[in-house]
């Protein structure tokens, strides 16, 4: 622990010794990352009626959740998000020929990640999240966090927590406007991994303005040991071989895994893993920036009791990164082959340890996936976790959206008190507690 304690400090030491902004990586055009990443995967009956860049703007200037302040507070930079919009060809069929837009799951991926994470070019008939959701009757848009994959790479200094929400919160404008491949989406539920989660929580407290809110692999209480053990495994992306070069390479802010270390790290348990797919997760890595882990602040200002529409949980049964003291919220005496109802009735603990964290307007619901490690999609039960996002969405939203009114106007477990608008001080901060 202490060593990973000292190559945790090293990492963050050297990144804020070195100045931002770096004339190199800001003049002239972008060279982006050039790997083909292999989504939109080909699924039969699957059409994807966008697929491009979406303009963005990033904010300068972080505003804190449940303020009366404007939510984009000039000044703010341009920039671009690489999206796909999925849907199967019977919705679209269905769409035109009666007018009423499926309802639309955005996809957030997590650090190190990007679309592939939620639509694997690897056996997609077993991994892919997206398929399987189009296949449920959703539309999905599937992107790139700016800063990972096709999106644009700006200076890492922008791209914090805060600028990560708005941007996703200028998407969901986007998607009800009609401005993502033309036709207006009015229902629009969020669905983060991991650090996406932190983003979609910390959106969902400044605008309540998806439908849904699910968030999976994470929780009010990061375990701290493994966050330090995630940040030992980081370098500057400079120095990693796997990544293309490209400009937003010289700015010294944007980390990678050292080679060689991911699989160390929670992201996969043991025989739930294929080892072919550990080989994808290294070759397909993306870079995070040393400014994103100042999400888990959030985890304890009761930020995210700002969140007041339908929220859902799904974690990993063995995710060492956030299944609380000694793995206790994760319990679940579920199989792998349960349905999402039985993974929730068997992994309550999993709500009965996060409820604190939320108001009672979130009626915060929770499942956990068996024999699964942190990134639950990438198991060979992912579609364990597919079946329990579409489940969770089905009761608060429809793949039309016709249940999302019906669901909100009773969403709540609890009438609210002064506690509800307050941080959570009820559990161990930070915990420690070993496995």
């Amino acid at each position: 622990m202490r060593r990973s304690w000292g190559r945790a400090l090293a990492t963050i030491t050297t990144v804020l010794a070195v100045p931002m902004i770096i004339p190199s990586a800001a003049a002239g055009p972008a060279l982006q990352d050039s790997r083909d990443f292999g989504t939109p995967t080909r699924s039969p009956g699957k059409t994807c009626p966008f697929v491009g860049e979406l303009p963005v703007r990033l904010p300068a200037v972080a505003v804190p959740a449940n303020t009366p302040l404007p939510a984009l507070p000039e000044p703010s930079v341009p920039s671009t998000i690489h999206g796909e919009l999925c849907m199967s060809e019977t919705t679209r069929a269905r769409a035109a020929a009666t007018g009423q837009s499926p309802a639309v799951l955005l996809l957030v991926h997590g650090l190190t990640y990007g679309t592939w994470y939620w639509d694997s070019p690897l056996q997609p008939e077993t991994y892919s999240t997206v398929n399987r959701l189009v296949d449920h009757g959703y539309a999905t848009l599937n992107i790139d966090r700016v800063g990972a994959g096709r999106s644009d790479h700006p200076l890492s200094a922008l791209i914090t927590p805060n600028a990560a929400a708005e941007t996703v919160h200028q998407l969901i404008t986007q998607l009800r406007d009609g401005e993502v491949g033309g036709t207006p989406y009015p229902r629009v539920g969020l669905v983060g991994h991991s650090y996406g989660t932190a983003v979609v929580w910390l959106e969902s407290a400044l605008h309540n303005d998806a439908d849904l809110v699910i968030g999976t692999g994470y929780s009010n209480r990061f375990r701290i040991e493994q966050g330090v053990n995630l940040l030992s495994t980081m370098i500057p992306a400079a120095l990693q071989p796997a990544l293309p070069p490209a400009r937003w390479k010289a700015d010294p802010g944007y980390l990678a895994s050292r080679p060689g270390t991911r699989a160390q790290l929670p992201f996969f348990r043991g025989p739930g893993a294929d080892p072919a797919m550990l080989a994808v997760d290294d070759r397909l890595q993306n870079p995070m920036t040393v400014t994103e882990p100042l999400a888990l602040s959030r985890e304890y200002d009761g930020t995210h009791k700002g969140i007041r529409i339908p929220t859902f949980l799904i974690n990993g049964q063995h995710d060492a990164f956030v299944c609380g003291p000694g793995g206790s919220s994760c319990r679940t005496t579920a199989g792998v082959h349960d349905s999402p109802e039985a993974l929730e009735r068997a992994g309550s603990a999993l709500a009965d340890y996060e409820a604190p964290g939320f108001h009672p307007h979130a009626c915060l619901r929770a499942a956990v996936i068996p024999a699964a490690g942190h990134n639950i999609a990438l198991h060979r039960n992912s579609h364990q976790a597919a079946d329990t996002i579409a489940h969770f969405a089905d009761q608060a939203l429809g793949t039309t959206g016709t249940n999302a009114d019906p669901y909100r106007a009773t969403c709540s477990t609890h009438p609210s008190g002064t506690t509800d608008v307050l941080p959570d001080l009820t559990r161990l901060v930070p915990d420690l507690l070993p496995r």
